[in-house]
Formats: structure tokens, C-alpha cells, sequence
């Protein structure tokens, strides 16, 4: 089965339906899945190298600030002591993987299910569309669209160009097909998908 999908044909300045597939683009959201790999994408997402010093690694120590008894103070055993300024950090963070994992059939009904969410928003274009040399025109291209007003996320290759004239543009973020996730079509109002994009996005159906 397929589904309708919208292609913007520059050489017409206007719209056309092409058919999608509808395990990817016809899937019913599923908010469970959807939240599961966001999740796992922004903890995957984590450096996780926030790290403190224990009292056992702090300068200092060793020798007792005062006697026990007969000061009138409280007892000290340490200078590196956590309520101390300048000891250690009790319970602080230390570096660790914050890694999670999602069942590969879980992450593709996931991304379906963000897709299906925006099929309405997204727009197909041809691969030769999208190479521009100028910032100003991408901006024109989103105009001839209507979408100069919106965020944008663009599913295409990586290539050079295509980075250099989007990279100025706050509201503009550019994706491969392969590694495009639930948070980055959720936080987009439009999505722009090259043709040939398209076809890898199909490939990824499990």
C-alpha cells in the first residue's frame, strides 16, 4: 500500500502528489515508542564526562587540623572533608555512559510513527533542487514554498554545499536519511526531503 506525499517541481513552481510507503508515512502514531526513542536519542546524545573530585583525590589531608578534645570546636579529621571549602564532592558526578538501547523494530515503528505525525508538513524535492551555492537561495527556494516562516529539517546526503548554505540559518537543520530520529522530525514544523533521501528513508522498513 502507499500513500499520498507532496513534491514541490521547481521547473512548475508548484505541487504534485507522488506516492510514499505507508509503513513508513501511513503508520498510526504510537506515543509510547515515540517517547522511548527520544529518549534514547538525546541520552545517546550525552558526552557524560561531568566528573568531581572524592576527598581521596583533593589536595590536602593528611595531617588533623586540631586535637580532639579540649578545643571547644567540632571534630576534624580531615581538611579534605566534603563540608569543608576545598574538600571533596560527596555523591557528585563521575563519568559514565549514559548509552541506552531500543529494539530495532521498536525504533522503526518509532521513527514511522514520527513521520506519519508530520506527512502533512513534509515535502518531496528533487535531488538537484537542493544544490545551491548561496544561503540567499535556499532562503528564495523556501519562499517559492511557503516555508520561509518555518523550521525546517532537511533530509538529504551530506555534502558540502548543502551544508554551507544552510549553516547560517538558525532555523535550518540538515539530516542524513540514515540518521534521522524521532527528535529531529518532532521539533521541525516542515520536513524537506530529497528524492533520492526518500528512497534510502523507504530502505530503512524492518
Amino acid at each position: 500500500m502507499s500513500v499520498e506525499l507532496k513534491k514541490f517541481e521547481a521547473s512548475s513552481q508548484g505541487y504534485v502528489s507522488i506516492e510514499g510507503a505507508d509503513l513508513l508515512w501511513g503508520a498510526e502514531p504510537n506515543v509510547d515508542l515515540m517517547h522511548m526513542a527520544s529518549v534514547r536519542q538525546l541520552n545517546n546524545a550525552r558526552l557524560g564526562t561531568a566528573c568531581t573530585k572524592t576527598r581521596s583525590e583533593v589536595r590536602g589531608g593528611g595531617k588533623k587540623p586540631w586535637k580532639q578534645k579540649g578545643t571547644g570546636r567540632a571534630r576534624a579529621g580531615s581538611r579534605t572533608s566534603s563540608i569543608w571549602r576545598g574538600g571533596g564532592v560527596s555523591f557528585g558526578p563521575r563519568p559514565h555512559s549514559f548509552e541506552t538501547s531500543l529494539n530495532r523494530k521498536m525504533a522503526f515503528r518509532a521513527l514511522s510513527s514520527a513521520l506519519s505525525v508530520k506527512r502533512e508538513s513534509a515535502v518531496v524535492v528533487e535531488d538537484a533542487t537542493l544544490n545551491l551555492n548561496k544561503t540567499s537561495e535556499f532562503l528564495a527556494l523556501l519562499g517559492k514554498m511557503g516555508l520561509a516562516d518555518q523550521k525546517v529539517l532537511v533530509i538529504a546526503d551530506y555534502n558540502e554545499a548543502l551544508h554551507k548554505v544552510t549553516r547560517n540559518l538558525r532555523q535550518v537543520s540538515v539530516v542524513s536519511p540514515k540518521n534521522v530520529g524521532v527528535v529531529d522530525v518532532l521539533k521541525h514544523d516542515t520536513l524537506l526531503v530529497a528524492e533520492g533521501s526518500l528512497q534510502l528513508l523507504e530502505g530503512r522498513i524492518v
